[in-house]
């Protein structure tokens, strides 16, 4: 007989401490605070197998959705109007794969300058044959040399993402996992690792492959210290980035977030990445830090807050800042398309 959940009228708790007790006729959890034990839930040894089964699923796919994925969740309700025009023939590729993907929306913020033209959409690679994802790079026109290298690295990725900026198309490896199992073989190996792998290239002009480097576990005060050493304490981008970790500090307590860093070959850049999924803070909640920092940025009028406008109410992702490969200071923030 199938069991029936039977919530009217059932106070709820909010758990401090469990317990598990289990003989061979029975498996008993125990639910309460630390001062005592209030609730007790009884199963059948087959129903606390498949209890346990359903939980190891939802935390892998909650470790997924909070990680350092290049498109959020990955089963977006993108439409054609969310992604920029010139972007779409590459938002119908992914949606050829047949599968579901995330997508991000952004917009960069940099001296006298605000670009919202520019999308990331993030496919699994363990939904996809190989041969389809670099069918979809050739389609986008990624130079022979790249694909190589796309290709040979490819079976080492859990996820592709694939970017659009002003014109620049852009491929990136996620190697999330590698790291992951490498924390659990190893918790106290917080050796930096490569956590991504991107591609980019423009028709007819420049090429550039980033490393994007993590540094894994890193407390608050430890990714406010990486900051401090990289970058000018003065950098605009820096500033408004501590501001909102801060924000996003008070929402997760004593947890922190993940943190990147990233250089390219033959150029300047040297730039971060913090990913604040777990917060849950909406965009409009940057507004105070932003608009510091479009002052700074001198932009034109209420440009930014046309951009909040529109995309306030996302659910907030990540941000990149730092300086970009012309040696421009910036801030980018990603979001996801649909509300909270």
């Amino acid at each position: 007989m199938p069991e029936r959940w039977l919530d009217p009228g059932v106070p709820g708790l909010r758990a401090e401490v469990c317990q598990v007790k289990s003989t061979r006729e029975e498996t008993v959890l125990l639910f309460g605070t630390r001062e005592k034990l209030e609730r007790r839930i009884i199963m059948r040894p087959a129903m606390a197998k498949e209890l346990a089964a359903g939980l190891a699923g939802i935390l892998r796919e909650h470790e997924a959705q909070l990680n350092a994925t290049p498109a959020g969740r990955i089963h977006s309700l993108a439409a054609d109007a969310d992604a920029p025009a010139e972007a779409r023939p590459m938002l119908e590729l992914v949606r050829g794969l047949g599968v579901g993907f995330g997508f991000e929306k952004s917009f960069k913020m940099s001296p006298a300058r605000l670009d919202a033209e520019r999308m990331i959409l993030g496919v699994r690679t363990s939904l996809v044959n190989r041969e389809a994802l670099v069918s979809v790079c050739r389609a986008l026109g990624m130079p022979e040399a790249f694909i190589a290298q796309f290709d040979a690295m490819l079976a080492e990725a859990n996820t592709v993402g694939f970017g659009f900026e002003h014109g620049t198309c852009k491929v990136y490896l996620e190697f999330w996992e590698q790291l992951v199992r490498r924390l659990q073989r190893e918790p106290a190996n917080v050796d930096p690792a490569l956590l991504f792998l991107g591609f980019k290239w423009a028709p007819r002009g420049a090429t550039a492959i980033a490393r994007y480097t993590c540094y894994p576990l890193l407390s608050i005060q430890g990714i406010r210290r990486r900051l401090d050493a990289l970058y000018d304490e003065r950098s605009p981008s820096v500033q408004a980035a501590c501001e909102i970790l801060e924000l996003a500090a008070r929402r997760v307590g004593a947890d922190s977030f993940v943190y990147v860093e990233a250089a390219e070959e033959g150029n300047p850049r040297k730039s971060f990445d913090l990913n604040f999924y777990k917060a849950g803070l909406r965009v409009d909640e940057l507004r105070p830090a932003l608009s510091a920092l479009a002052e700074r940025y001198a932009l034109a009028g209420n440009a930014l807050e046309r951009i909040l406008a529109d995309g306030g109410q996302r659910a907030f992702g990540h941000l990149s800042g730092g300086l970009g490969r012309q040696g421009e200071d910036f801030l980018t923030v990603y979001y996801e398309i649909e509300g909270l």
